[in-house]
């Protein structure tokens, strides 16, 4: 029964993913009647295997990988890594803007000595407990702390109890605006800043251009209902689009053509091949998953462009920026509808930086 849902679910998902916004069929799709076989198919109708992508390639799991360190005493094991996603390469091997995602711990009543690097940093606390100090100044971590360290700030990691302290960590060279200090913020904390994007994901923004990040850079916590499933829909060249599972329990993804279970702290990159669909889809009736939604385009103001990456193409994610909300969001705005916006969803920058957590000075 399970797999017949999950057929039927692709199916579904294909067939929404040969239509526009307004529901009509897009051009160069076959004679409406003949099962898409006549005439040549648009380029989202081919299958993996017809458009040469290796979906497998983009996928990247935290226990296929060897540990490593990181901060002299953090240990990690690699998800994702830098490499070239339009040409064949080595599994995981595939992100353009940033160097690394792992997972971090920190094993019980450890500590890092105080590390200064020319790279920024964000990590997300999973579980655990733990300090995070610059030598000057303390914050205290628990589960759901965001840490944005921008380049050369000092920093030192302590675990306070006797278990680890399980992060999510990326790395990349900074492109913004870095602000000089540490941010920590809780994102338990933030107010939701989105709903029903891309049909069903309700998000909180952790990071933004207002933290230093480039503009249309962005780091959000995303919530998927159960029995729920996002809107499918394609990224363009340039951009870059990673989704890491956060919550336990194994989630179902479709990925152009074929479906992939993902488990906790699996990720994935979506191929920006212009083309190529993703969804996340929540098949459990009582658990909602959680999602770190981690994204960069070259695209003018942070959009990202789907489509064929051309002028032309749809714009998709192209999420207000936190002290540009507008009332009501255009048809067409990356799955967000031309609804008006609902006066429960916060988006300016005191609501989000209430959430930081306050610094203590170290004894």
């Amino acid at each position: 029964m399970k797999r017949l849902f999950l057929c039927i679910t692709a199916i579904a998902c294909a067939g929404l993913a040969q239509q526009g916004p307004s529901g009509q069929a897009q051009p160069g799709q076959g004679p409406q009647g003949r099962g898409g076989r006549g005439g040549p198919p648009a380029a989202n109708a081919r299958s993996n295997e017809q458009a040469g992508v290796n979906i497998d390639r983009f996928i990247g799991l935290p226990g296929n990988a060897p540990v490593h360190l990181s901060h002299a005493t953090l240990l990690t094991h690699n998800i994702l890594k830098a490499g070239d996603p339009y040409s064949p390469g080595p599994t995981g091997a595939v992100l353009e803007y940033r160097k690394d995602l792992s997972t971090a711990t920190l094993l019980g009543r450890n500590v890092t000595p105080m590390i200064t690097l020319a790279d920024e940093f964000f990590f997300f606390v999973q579980n655990g407990e733990g300090r995070l100090d610059d030598g000057k100044q303390s914050w205290d971590l628990r589960e759901g702390a965001a840490i944005l360290v921008p380049p050369n700030a000092p920093h030192r990691f302590t675990n306070t109890s006797d278990k680890p302290l399980n992060m999510i960590m990326l790395t990349w060279t900074a492109a913004g605006t870095p602000k000089n200090e540490i941010i920590v913020r809780d994102v338990n904390l933030l107010s939701y800043c989105e709903e029903n994007a891309h049909w069903n994901n309700t998000s909180k923004c952790i990071f933004g251009v207002n933290d230093g990040l480039m503009q249309g850079e962005r780091i959000y916590a995303v919530m998927l209902q159960p029995w729920a499933a996002s809107q499918p829909h394609s990224h363009g060249p340039g951009t870059e689009e990673i989704w890491t599972k956060l919550s336990p329990g194994t989630a179902v993804m479709l990925i152009g053509s074929e479906l992939r279970e993902f488990p906790e702290n699996a990720a994935y990159l979506v191929p920006p091949t212009g083309f190529t669909e993703h969804s996340n889809l929540n098949l459990s009736k009582d658990r909602v998953d959680w999602w770190l939604y981690v994204a960069r385009g070259r695209g003018q103001g942070g959009n990202l462009v789907t489509g064929a990456g051309t002028p032309g193409g749809i714009v998709a994610n192209a999420t207000p920026a936190l002290e540009a909300a507008p009332a009501a969001i255009a048809p067409g705005g990356g799955g967000r509808g031309g609804f008006a916006r609902n006066p429960n969803i916060i988006r300016d920058q005191a609501s989000t930086e209430a959430a930081n957590v306050r610094s203590k000075p170290l004894k």
